[in-house]
This record gives structure tokens, sequence and C-alpha cells, in this order.
């Protein structure tokens, strides 16, 4: 009789080895880097002018729903794969998650970012913020804007 000692194994460790069942992103890999600063996941296109993430989160009808360029200093950068940041701006916060998680930041970032993509409000659920705070999160809400990013450009030095 064949031994099931694999199979076991296979079914302890599967529930370790998965993120939610996403595959790790990349590691950080810019896109682009110049003088002024440095691109992960794609390029801010060069028309689009920056919105503080505190005038976003007064109003989020206005910059909600579409893709528009944000600023803000980074406070915060996932611990784990560098897949999500925390932008700060007047008081106001926004998590900026890699879409798609195709892309990531190197975890030491910091300083002025620029991202570009979608604002929404996300309600925060308890095991989200148990996970969030597993990837080294210091600062969570029940209800986050959140900004579902293709580009993140780390400005001077990041």
């Amino acid at each position: 009789m064949p031994s099931r000692l694999p199979i076991l194994l296979a079914l302890i460790a599967a529930p370790a080895l998965a993120d939610e069942g996403r595959d790790p992103p990349p590691a950080p890999a810019p896109v682009a880097r110049d003088v002024s600063g440095t691109s992960y996941g794609g390029l801010v296109p060069a028309d689009a002018a920056p919105i503080a993430i505190d005038a976003a989160a007064r109003d989020v009808a206005r910059f909600g729903g579409a893709p528009h360029a944000f600023r803000g200093r980074i406070t915060e950068v996932c611990q784990k794969q560098g897949c999500w940041l925390v932008l700060e701006a007047g008081g106001e916060f926004a998590r900026v998650l890699a879409h798609e998680h195709a892309f990531s930041v190197p975890k030491g970032a910091k300083g002025e970012a620029v991202v570009y993509g979608t604002l929404t409000i996300e309600p925060l659920s308890d095991a989200e913020e148990k996970h969030l705070a597993s990837d080294g999160a210091k600062h969570t809400a029940k209800r986050e804007l959140r900004i579902d990013a293709t580009a993140v450009r780390l400005l001077g030095a990041g």
C-alpha cells in the first residue's frame, strides 16, 4: 500500500504557503529612473497633475472611481513583500496597493511619492486588519482610503 505521508504533508503545508491565493509580487524592479525619481509598476502619465492625499480625502466623490495621480509622503511600506504603502498628507492617509499584486516597491521606501491609480473608500474587516498588521502595518482604520495603483514614482532618492 502506497504511503499517504506525502499527501498529508502537502495538505498541511499548503495553507502556510498561500497568500490569499496570490503569487507574491516580483522583486522591486524599477521601470524608469532619472534625476527626479524612480518608477515602479508603470509610468505616471506626464500630463497627470498630482492631487494631495488630503485634498482627495476631502472630495472622494470627485477624485474616486477613475485613475488619477496622487501625492503624499510615504509613512509605511509592506514589510513582507513591498506590495502596499501608505501615503500621508495633511493628516489624511491612503493605503496604496499594487494593482493585481503585479509589482512591488522597496521595503525601505521613504519620502515623497506620486502614485497613479483609482481611489476608493474600503471597509476593513478584522481579518484584513490582522493581515495588514502581520505585514507590518502600524496604522489602519475600519474604513480607509485605498488606491489601486498601476504606477508608483518615488521622488528624489526614494
